[in-house]
């Protein structure tokens, strides 16, 4: 029996200002929202060429609770399509996925209509039976909730394979979490070597935890904590108990060396941030970190040449570290505007996760306002 693993897709994800082109199918969307659909679309592809036995979803469709109807409209479209080859598809919550308050109700119930798609998400264990599969599936849940399903998680006799999905850390391994207030722990002891297999969600990169335990990782890259790292989804062969990464194309991310500028002049400085930036950016989401810079030296770079080299890359980031004070400064000018200016700057590069921008927006800009009338 073979199934497909994978996790983290994180349907609706947004960040940075670029927006599609008109060649794109998605005109006129936010481009990182456009590729997590552009990589979920291939998965599908992949896996209606691999025609499995079943797929398993580890947590984290989407990557908020309330994901926009564009979103839903794109994962119904798709897992339409693996509904209608016949394909199973079990889906677990994980924690983008779960309400905070459980009357709020979640989206997931309208896959419940959908043949061949098992949404689990009520907080709660359930058992899925596909032919000679058992599907042990703990979804997330906050709270002791989670712990108390953990040990269901074992073998039943009922079916010839059996497997778990969680969507979860590990205990005592800092690489393996998210760093996420809600994210949940699990210790080993729970990761059972009676079961054929168990597919993990949340650390969003490809690892094996044990022999019969891996992450999937995600299908795209959502940090440059993931920059060098392939992203793709297992597909595993239970009986003989391989698995094989099968790697999916992303938008490449480029986390550049960082450079220490603390004995360097502007003409220096300047010669080794263009080193950096004389390769192939084309496309890409790009970072430079520039630590210890003087700020006589900081004031003397020429910013438009600097972005000029980086023009080719769908995201540039620069960050500027002046002297040891560890205060990031985007490079966009060598200026610090007001506050409000750069408050609405920030929510524009980077994503907030669970709120919504605008109301956040309004909130902070008042707030600011009223701090500096009172400072007046």
């Amino acid at each position: 029996m073979r199934i497909v693993h994978v996790a983290d897709t994180h349907l609706g994800y947004s960040a940075y200002r670029r927006v599609c082109d008109e060649d794109c199918q998605f005109k006129g969307l936010n481009q990182r929202e456009v590729d997590t659909y552009l990589s979920f679309q291939a998965f599908v592809d992949r896996v209606l060429e691999l025609r499995p036995d079943a797929v398993l979803h580890s947590g984290d469709l989407f990557d908020a609770v309330r994901p926009s109807n564009r979103a839903l409209a794109f994962a119904l479209e798709q897992l339409v399509r693996l509904s209608e080859a016949d394909i199973p598809v079990v889906i677990i919550a994980g924690n983008h996925s779960t309400p905070r308050i459980r009357e709020t109700g979640s989206v997931f119930r309208l896959f419940e209509h959908l043949p061949n798609i098992i949404p689990v998400y009520r907080g709660a264990y359930e058992r899925v039976t596909i032919g000679d599969l058992t599907v042990h599936a703990a979804p997330h849940t906050d709270g002791e909730a989670f712990k108390e399903m953990l040990p269901s998680l074992t073998r039943c006799g009922g079916t010839a394979y059996e497997v778990a999905m969680l969507h979860a850390g590990v205990v005592g391994f800092k690489e393996f979490r998210m760093n996420e207030f809600n994210e949940q722990i699990v210790d080993s002891c729970y990761l059972r070597d009676d079961l054929d297999y168990v597919a993990m969600g949340h650390y969003h990169g490809n690892y094996d935890i044990a022999d019969n335990a891996a992450y999937s990782g995600s299908i795209e890259r959502f940090s440059f904590a993931e920059a060098g790292q392939p992203k793709g989804f297992l597909y595993v062969d239970l009986e003989s108990g391989k698995r094989e990464l099968m790697e999916l194309p992303t938008r490449p991310m480029i986390d550049l060396p960082a450079i220490d500028a603390l004995r360097l002049d502007a003409p220096s400085l300047s010669a080794e941030i263009e080193s950096r930036l004389d390769r192939d950016l084309e496309g890409s989401i790009v970072r430079l970190v520039v630590r210890n810079v003087p700020r006589t030296t900081y004031e003397a770079l020429d910013f438009r040449r600097i972005r000029e080299m980086a023009a080719s890359a769908m995201h540039f980031e620069p960050r500027f570290e002046i002297d040891r004070e560890k205060v990031s400064i985007q490079a966009g000018s060598a200026t610090i505007n007001s506050l409000e200016h750069e408050f609405v700057s920030f929510l524009e590069r980077y994503p907030v996760e669970h709120v919504d921008k605008d109301s956040l927006r309004a909130q902070g800009l008042e707030y600011l306002k009223r701090g500096l009338e009172g400072s007046d």
